[in-house]
């Protein structure tokens, strides 16, 4: 347990799987080490982290203030936040000095999102065609039902311009920044660049277990754990990119309580133990957490104001709760469920950088129960009103029976600031596609017996973001009103660019 200090590698580690309360990221004052406050006692077992709450809690200096921001693959500024409008002012605002509170802000992207317009250095990342990529088994790997897979991207294009793999940056970054696992004994450069760290990466010293897991040795004659390979790409290249391991039938049922399989999985480090793998109703690690905020075992314990959230909470049975929100919101007047999501023609292929698809659909609708529209005055394919208690859009409605009566839904992230993305100003994503994320809250008030605090909109144990908790209310829009997605935000010609967006324009209707 130490303060933050400059040059210095945490004494905690920011990422892992808390087991009990002394695990958590906290200073010797109980005070978060993340920005995010993952890992505290306002969201203990935050695996994935609360990115959404990052710039809101820079600017507030909540738990401290920040000089550099760096943020990659991640539209902070419009659809991966909440509370959109509030975070791009956010992003501008300054102190009493008149000096930003966020002063530095790095963005790696390959297009012109939303959030270029606001950074101070932008790295120009390249696509998929121009990269080294691993599907890696420490990550998320292609796995089949048969045995552990992954696989690797290959570049089949140079990269254009002044682009650079982010990976790539990421590692000088890190060698140059001299960070302990970037750096040998005698302070030197550890790795060369990503596809050298794929390759010659252990998770601990001569442990064998690296990035992927096919032809490994210094021969390639190992599966799964063995020493690094100098081939291990080309031999991959060779491989159609993949590299399936085939565990023998023995091994592949029943896997939580065959012996045969557990035994493997520890010997290639899958597991950390052999022991049955038992599903647990009943989470002591949860309980922990419940027991230090009643004061019942020794140790840490939670800060007076969190006592009842956690005791509430932590339950180490599974129980039902309704969304926080719902504490916070008058359910008479914001009678109607509304959730976003992805869809899937589009997961990681947005129509803005894809001419087919943009032809398919360009746009998004908020999707209502017809019985529902009509009981709201709402025609199909009007223009609406929709409004929470954190903030209203204008979009466009569509009937359909595929959604129960209580509940609307939209796709997510098809809505672009007019502008983005080298779109044309009146292009279809900033004139009719919206986002829903206007009416999410980052923050809650939460009341308790020793009063009222502001908490990230997230799950108490896990961190997970409140996306589908926001209620809402539906009107029709006014005949006189403009017939456009309201709000938008106009992208601003970024310095350096080979085209604006005005010259494509031009260009399209010549």
């Amino acid at each position: 347990e130490n303060d933050i200090q400059v040059n210095t590698p945490l004494a905690k580690a920011p990422l892992g799987w808390p087991t009990r309360p002394e695990d958590l990221a906290l200073d010797r004052d109980g005070k978060p080490l993340r920005i995010d406050k993952a890992y505290t006692w306002e969201h203990p077992l935050a695996a994935h982290g609360l990115m959404h709450n990052v710039i809101t809690n820079a600017v507030k200096g909540d738990p401290y203030s920040i000089d550099t921001l760096m943020i990659f693959m991640a539209n902070m500024s419009w659809n991966s936040t909440m509370n959109t409008m509030e975070v791009r002012q956010h992003l501008n605002a300054k102190d009493e000095k008149g000096q930003f509170k966020i002063p530095f802000l790095v963005i790696c992207d390959a297009f012109q999102s939303e959030m270029v317009a606001f950074a101070d250095l932008v790295l120009p990342d390249t696509t998929y065609l121009e990269r080294h990529d691993a599907m890696s088994m420490l990550d998320r790997p292609i796995s089949e039902f048969d045995g552990p897979c992954d696989s690797v991207r290959i570049p089949v294009l140079p990269p254009t311009g002044q682009c650079k793999p982010f990976q790539d940056v990421l590692i000088e970054l890190a060698s140059r920044l001299k960070f302990p696992a970037f750096t040998t004994a005698d302070g030197q450069r550890k790795f060369k660049d990503y596809p050298d760290f794929i390759t010659n990466f252990q998770t601990a010293p001569d442990s064998g277990i690296g990035f992927l897991m096919g032809w490994r040795g210094k021969d390639g004659e190992k599966s799964i754990r063995g020493e690094p390979n100098p081939d291990q790409w080309e031999r991959y290249q060779e491989n159609n990119c993949v590299f399936h391991y085939s565990m023998p039938p023995e091994h592949q049922y029943m896997r939580n309580w065959n012996q045969g399989y557990l035994d493997f999985a520890k010997a290639n480090a899958l597991r950390q133990k052999n022991d049955p793998i038992i599903l647990a109703v009943y989470s002591d690690i949860v309980q922990q957490f419940r027991l230090a905020a009643k004061g019942q075992r020794p140790g840490r314990v939670p800060p007076e104001h969190l006592k009842e959230r956690i005791i509430e909470f932590f339950d180490p049975l599974p129980f039902w709760y309704p969304p926080l929100e719902d504490a916070v919101t008058n359910l008479d007047e914001f009678s109607i469920n509304a959730i976003t999501q992805r869809p899937m023609a589009m997961y990681h292929s947005w129509d803005s950088q894809n001419a087919w698809l943009r032809q398919i659909h360009s746009h998004n609708y908020l999707f209502i129960n017809a019985a529902t529209a009509i009981d709201h005055g709402i025609e199909d394919g009007a223009w609406i009103w929709v409004e929470s208690q954190w903030g209203k859009v204008r979009c466009m409605a569509r009937h359909t029976q595929a959604v129960e009566l209580g509940t609307v839904w939209t796709w997510n992230a098809i809505g672009k600031a007019e502008s983005a993305w080298h779109l044309d100003p009146n292009a279809d994503e900033s004139k009719k596609g919206f986002l829903l994320n206007h009416l999410i809250t980052e923050e809650l008030p939460i009341k308790t017996m020793n009063g009222t605090f502001r908490v990230s909109n997230s799950d108490p144990i896990t961190g997970q973001a409140g996306w589908y908790d926001v209620r809402v209310k539906l009107s029709p829009a006014g005949s006189s009103e403009d017939m456009d997605t309201w709000p938008t935000a106009q992208a601003k010609e970024v310095p350096g660019m080979l085209f604006s967006s005005s010259y494509v324009n031009k260009s399209s209707n010549e």
